[in-house]
């Protein structure tokens, strides 16, 4: 697919966004008593520059930059950020909090005990209780088990395992090169990679001992090995095993998800255009993953989607009372529901610019999210230009996988958290990279208007949280 567009992303684009993110930081700290702490101010500001002037940067001077050569510099360069930033939190954390986990860090000391838990289990030759013994969902198996196969080398050492992280966040931006490439052509899935490769959002989570960057990399490696065995004009025996098996793994780190991911390998087997998948291909594969799937999808993960998809219609309203009824919660939060979250999946969660006690995380990354509000932008665009062309059934993967998931997490009682957005990212991404290939005059005009919208909207939001805490 060839892209008549832009190569790369302009500085206009850029310039504008760091100006809008300056004009929203003093519209906060001008309306509202409780001011951003200077060093949240610090954290955010570096997040948006950098990632915005680099972009520029990189999108330029790499556009012609031969195959091999830019998958060896865009892994490298992934790989150096994310060293030197788990370095870096390493040691802020043990300052801030007197351990390397950030603050009010429940699951990810509660992942590294586990993971400590699983070696003990092993060494005493009961590892079996784990699986019997020990009560735990089968989604959140899969990262502990992850970080005990580090630590069994390398003495229960947490830098170790991160900066085994770093190397699976390196190798997706890869996997998400190659993905973008066979679905929006060349310049697009350059752009989409130098973004991967500098995104705050991907880079901070290598910093944490959650499951996310390594739950990403499944995520990403199923649909591009997925999308590569559709593509492929030849029966893909071995590649349909390697999908079974991301498939089957992801269901280890999030039920959801991976609910959502074969629901968009089936999506895809059924829509994708004929040009992409013949009837034949289309046949043979639609039968060994409905026969794959019913050995995936059978017993105790079977019960856990179950629960988990008659939970939904509850699970939005418990949560939202949770939220406005708990110490220090916000009160307005009950009026949420999924008529209102739907609308906003595409361009949430929004940045905390605002002082509120017990969420240092989330000020922490308020440039990260304010950077994801804006590429959103693109992203529209990219959807705007995929409905017109009429070429939705060239990207159904990609589009069922993501929409399936945003539209359940709508329905959750975690709609606006951003961690429950992140596994949208790298196919957010791949849109975002998309739209910016597709700008004419006609969209670009809609960019400072955008920006304004975002601007009133993040204000608001930050309003909204100190309003129902009582703080305005």
């Amino acid at each position: 697919m060839n892209n008549s567009g832009l190569w790369y992303l302009p500085r206009y684009f850029t310039s504008k966004a760091v100006l809008a993110y300056f004009a929203v930081l003093i519209g906060c700290l001008a309306f509202f008593p409780n001011k951003l702490p200077l060093l949240w101010i610090t954290f955010g500001a570096v997040e948006v520059i950098a990632f915005f002037y680099f972009v520029n940067l990189f999108t330029r001077r790499w556009a012609s930059k031969p195959e091999r050569l830019f998958q060896k510099k865009l892994f490298n360069t992934a790989l150096i950020i994310r060293v030197i930033y788990i370095v870096f939190i390493y040691i802020f954390y043990h300052i801030k909090t007197g351990q390397p986990f950030e603050f009010d860090a429940g699951d990810s000391a509660g992942y590294h005990g586990e993971g400590i838990y699983i070696i003990d289990l092993l060494k005493s030759g009961h590892i079996s209780d784990y699986f019997t013994i020990f009560e735990k969902p089968f989604s959140d198996r899969g990262f502990p088990i992850f970080l005990a196969s580090i630590y069994f080398f390398s003495f229960n050492s947490i830098l170790v395992a991160r900066l085994v992280i770093a190397l699976l966040s390196a190798r997706m931006c890869v996997l998400l090169y190659r993905l973008a490439f066979r679905t929006s052509g060349l310049q697009a899935a350059r752009i989409t990679a130098v973004m991967s490769m500098l995104l705050p959002t991907l880079i901070y989570y290598t910093g944490l001992h959650t499951k996310e960057t390594v739950m990403i990399f499944i995520l990403v490696a199923f649909a591009e090995r997925a999308d590569y065995m559709l593509r492929s004009p030849r029966i893909q025996l071995w590649g349909f095993f390697q999908v079974v098996l991301w498939g089957a793994v992801l269901f280890m780190f999030r039920t959801v998800l991976a609910a959502a991911a074969w629901f968009g390998l089936f999506s895809a087997l059924l829509f994708s255009a004929g040009r992409l998948l013949g009837s034949r291909r289309r046949t043979v594969y639609i039968t060994w993953f409905a026969i794959a799937a019913f050995f995936v999808i059978s017993g105790r993960v079977l019960t856990e989607v179950k629960l988990n998809s008659e939970a939904r219609s509850t699970n939005l309203e418990l949560q939202m009372q949770n939220i406005a009824t708990r110490e220090s919660g916000n009160k307005l939060a009950r009026y949420g529901s999924r008529a209102i979250f739907l609308p906003a999946m595409f361009v949430a969660p929004f940045p905390t610019m605002v002082k509120v006690a017990g969420q240092e995380n989330a000020m922490m990354i308020n440039g990260s999210i304010f950077v994801h509000n804006v590429y959103a932008f693109f992203v529209i665009i990219a959807l705007l230009s995929i409905y017109r062309k009429k070429i939705v059934t060239y990207h159904i993967l990609i589009l069922a996988i993501l929409g399936s998931y945003l539209f359940i997490l709508a329905s959750s009682g975690f709609a606006l958290s951003e961690r429950f957005h992140v596994p949208a990212v790298p196919f957010l991404l791949i849109l975002a990279g998309y739209g910016v290939t597709q700008l004419n005059k006609r969209y670009a005009s809609l960019y400072i208007p955008y920006l304004v919208v975002m601007a009133i909207v993040i204000i608001s939001w930050n309003w909204f949280k100190l309003a129902g805490r009582g703080l305005v």
